[in-house]
């Protein structure tokens, strides 16, 4: 009778598998973009982080409170724009008319 064919192993040629971690190198990550540049001298391969820190706001366009959420995504390291912000004023209720000194 023929023995069923089956695939070689390292074990079939006397060789011990071994794990090395010296060899094994993890992918480097940046905290932010501007770590990324610091190191790198260049973004081209920084990929932002999404986290459980990543979150949809409700300020709207241009507003201080929008601008301080956008810095804070860039110092986390996080992605700029999430799918889910406000991309319009409906809805929103704000000042109007002009102010007198």
């Amino acid at each position: 009778m023929f023995e069923e064919p089956r695939m070689l192993s390292e074990a079939d040629f006397g060789v011990e598998e071994k794990f090395i971690p010296e060899l094994v190198e993890e992918p480097r990550r940046n905290r932010n973009v501007f770590d990324e540049i610091q190191e790198t001298g260049h973004d081209e391969d920084f990929i932002p982080a999404i986290t459980d820190e990543f979150c949809p706001t409700d300020a709207p366009a241009g507003s201080p409170a929008k601008v301080q959420v956008l810095a804070e995504r860039v110092r986390k390291g996080l992605p700029l724009w999430h799918p889910e912000d406000r991309v319009s004023y409906n809805g929103f209720i704000g000042a109007s008319g002009r102010f007198h000194d």
